[in-house]
């Protein structure tokens, strides 16, 4: 029998969005979903400095996201997808929205051959908390920490990614306050199910899967409403 592996609070998802005509609510329940699933594997890792000591500059909020200075092609937990500008600057140039090859790498999703070296701006007197900043540019050192540099410090991933788990059993439960049931929350859940299905397999790259659920992507829920706004005007 398989055990329970983590659980996820999704507070009030009625007001967060279940219906994907309403899409920005929509993809903040689906963004959220994604966040806290990758918890399970990060982000709490550290890399080996030259000398030998451990570093734990890839940390951001709570000791649990990314560095604001990390570069992690717009993780979706935390960092930025920094720009070099080449004059000592770098512009921070989309929205966290993704899984980064060392995240799919820590998901068991990738081998760390796939995961190419990492931007880590040096800058003492910016806040690594900070959360991600589209558009904002900052000054710093460039610095390069490699996928060996953090195995170094953690050991290598158990199980390797040939022998990781990469289909989750998801289960959604709905708790109502007595007399608040509208009823109409159940299919609203199931088309979060159905969405979080695909957009855990895009994250993925198509490695990862949602047991039993069949995959719906979003960008199909984004045509149809795009072809209905315009039927309307």
């Amino acid at each position: 029998m398989a055990s329970l592996q983590g659980t996820i609070d999704m507070g009030n998802i009625t007001g967060m969005g279940l219906n994907p005509l309403h899409p920005e609510k929509f993809e903040q329940a689906l963004d959220t979903l994604a966040h806290e699933q990758l918890h399970r594997w990060g982000a709490e890792v550290k890399f080996r400095n030259p000398d030998g000591t451990m570093n734990s500059a890839l940390l951001g909020k709570d000791g649990t996201h990314w560095s604001y200075l990390l570069d992690t092609d717009g993780s979706i937990l935390y960092g930025n997808d920094w720009r070099d500008n080449k004059d000592g600057t770098f512009t921070s140039v989309s929205a966290p929205k993704y899984y980064s090859a060392l995240d799919l790498y820590l998901m068991g999703m990738i081998d760390k051959s796939q995961v190419p070296p990492m931007t880590l701006i040096e800058n003492a007197s910016i806040d690594p908390m900070k959360l991600p900043e589209l558009g904002a540019t900052i000054s710093g050192t460039f610095k390069a920490i490699a996928i060996d540099d953090i195995i170094a410090a953690e050991g290598d991933r158990v199980p390797a990614t040939g022998g990781s788990q990469k289909s989750f059993k998801t289960g959604f439960i709905f708790i109502a306050k007595p007399g608040t049931f509208a009823g109409s929350e159940p299919a609203g859940i199931e088309n979060l199910r159905n969405a979080w299905a695909g957009r855990f397999a895009s994250l993925t790259g198509g490695k990862g899967s949602i047991a039993e659920v069949a995959p719906f992507l979003m960008v199909q829920v984004l045509v149809t409403i795009r072809w209905s706004n315009h039927c309307k005007a």
